[in-house]
This record gives C-alpha cells, structure tokens and sequence, in this order.
C-alpha cells in the first residue's frame, strides 16, 4: 500500500481493488506525519479522540475522523442564530457530542451526498436536509447499491482504525446508516444563519445528489467529495462523469472570489486554484492527452500534482 505524501489519513486506497495484507501496513498510515496544511490551523479540543477538530476560519470547525482510514470530515458552520453541520460522518463515534461542545445552538444537518461515510451521525439530529433526489430518499432508508454495501462492510476492520474502536463500540461489523429527512433541499437555495448566510449548489456527478455549499461574503466552498487533495473516485455505478464535469466547471468560476476550498477528504483545507486546475485534468482526460495507469477492474488512475482521479476505462 502507498501513502499518499500530501496527508495523514488518504482516502480509502482503491480498498475494492487491493487487499491491506497486514496489521504492519495499517500502522504506516496510522504513523504518518500530518499533512503541512495542518500546522497552520487552529486546533481545537473537544472530549473525544475519535474526532480531531480545527477552526479552519472564523466560526466554522473541521470535525476530522483521523483514526479510521477515509479520514472524513465533516463541517460545522456556525452563525449568530443557528448552526449547519455539513455531513455527519461514519456515525462510530457520536458526533453530535463535538458538535454540543462547540456550539448550543439549533444545527441543521446538510449531507453534500448521501454515501455512508458522510451521513453516518444524521440519525443523531432532528433537523436533517437532502435533495429530493431518489438516491437521497433510498439512501435515507438504507437501501444502497451492492458495491457500496461492500465498500463499507470493512470500514471497521482491524486494518483500516488506529488504535482501540470508540468507546461504547464492540464490534467490527459496520451497518449502513438510516435516518429521517425533516426537509428537503433545492438548487441555489440559501440558508439563514443569522450572520451568515450558505448557497446552496447541486453539483452532481460524484453522485446524483451532491451538493456544495457557498459562503459567498467570506469566501469560502465546501465542497464534500467534488474536490479534494487526493484520489478523487469517478468509476461507481452512480457516478456519471458528464454532470461531474459540468459541476466542477460550475465551482471553477467560482474561483476569483474564494479564499478557501474545504473538502471532505485530505486535508480540510484548499487553495481554490485547485478547482480550474481540476478542471483542466477532466479537460485533457476527455481530450486523451492525460497519461494514465493501469488499474484493477479496468479502471485508470490518473495522477496529477495535488490530486488523482480513479475512473472507469471506458466513458
């Protein structure tokens, strides 16, 4: 297995195409030296080593899973009257405990897509909005697709969490989450903080109901997993590489006014250059120019300076 240089905890290493041999290589990535874009955050402390948090800008902390091997993160954006939580993560270890820690005002929960790495605390939370999208609605009642389903059977295996499981948590078995929607999301609607006020942007393609969110007058894009630091997955069945295209030049134009890109993967901070620099990678894959390698299943890996993307080899 290789470590990605860029972060601590990279996304989950092609885990459907390569085996993690042994406990030995789990502890490579569980030893590794933090990402540098780490050393310039805010840490925060909150009571539970399950979540590492950081104030990435003001009033807005990364809730970072660093012991399990996706390396999810979740953003809580905090107004003057109320709280988002964008994503939920694995749902392991309570987040909704870190979030009481940070804020005690009402949160509403946004999911910037609905697979279980990013939906896994909604369960926690009344007030959880999605599309009205029939994978969000599916999803929300458990009823994922048997790749995924397999994808996430190993999430809490022995190789893929640093240390002890969190306390409260007996067993390696991980079941995909379910939860109640309370409302449902639209296209470029906004949310009030009372402060602050976050843009609502569909931005499918990853899957059909990814969405972002743009905190216009300060300059920052959550942008889940349309971008991050890393291998940037394009080849699942609900993957459609045309919309996600689309979307990422959508967040491109949005560049000239951003000062920060926060993903959901890698480290939770961006240079917003990224995003036309992503676009430019789909630009020259379609094109055939981009070079490429070989993977498993059929895939290709194309490698880039600051991110990689893993797609199918045809389409």
């Amino acid at each position: 297995m290789t470590v990605h240089p860029d972060w601590r905890v990279p996304r989950l290493a092609i885990s459907l195409l390569f085996c993690i041999a042994s406990n030995a290589e789990a502890e490579s990535w569980c030893d590794a030296a933090p990402a540098p874009e780490f050393a310039a955050l805010e840490p925060v402390n909150v009571d539970d080593d399950w979540f590492k948090v950081h104030e990435v800008a003001p009033g807005v902390f990364s809730i970072t899973e660093t012991r399990q091997y996706e390396g999810v993160t979740s953003f809580l954006v905090v107004g003057s009257g109320r709280a988002v939580l964008f994503d939920s993560g694995l749902g392991v270890a309570p987040i909704s405990r870190v979030v009481q820690q940070l804020t005690a005002l009402p949160v509403t929960v946004l999911n910037s897509h609905t697979h279980f790495d990013h939906v896994g605390g909604n369960g926690e939370f009344v007030d959880v909005r999605n599309l009205d999208s029939p994978y969000s609605l599916a999803s929300a009642r458990g009823q994922v697709g048997e790749s995924l389903r397999e994808y996430a059977k190993e999430t809490l295996a022995v190789d893929r969490v640093c240390g002890a499981l969190p306390a409260g948590v007996t067993s390696h078995d991980y079941a995909i989450p379910t939860w109640r929607i309370a409302a449902h999301l639209r296209d470029g609607e906004t949310i009030d903080l009372g402060d602050r006020r976050l843009e609502v942007l569909g931005t499918p393609g990853h899957t059909p109901d990814s969405l972002a969110l743009l905190d216009r007058e300060n300059g920052l894009l959550f942008t889940g997993d349309t971008y991050y630091s890393g291998e940037i997955y394009l080849w699942a069945p609900e993957t459609d590489l045309a919309a996600y295209t689309a979307s990422i030049g959508r967040l491109a134009r949005l560049e000239p006014g951003l000062k920060r890109v926060l993903p959901a993967h890698g480290p939770p901070v961006a240079e917003p250059r990224r995003l036309p620099e992503l676009q430019q990678a789909l630009q020259d894959i379609e094109a055939g120019t981009a070079r490429f390698e070989e993977a498993p299943e059929g895939r290709r890996l194309y490698r880039f300076e600051h991110f990689s993307i893993l797609k199918n080899g045809q389409g």
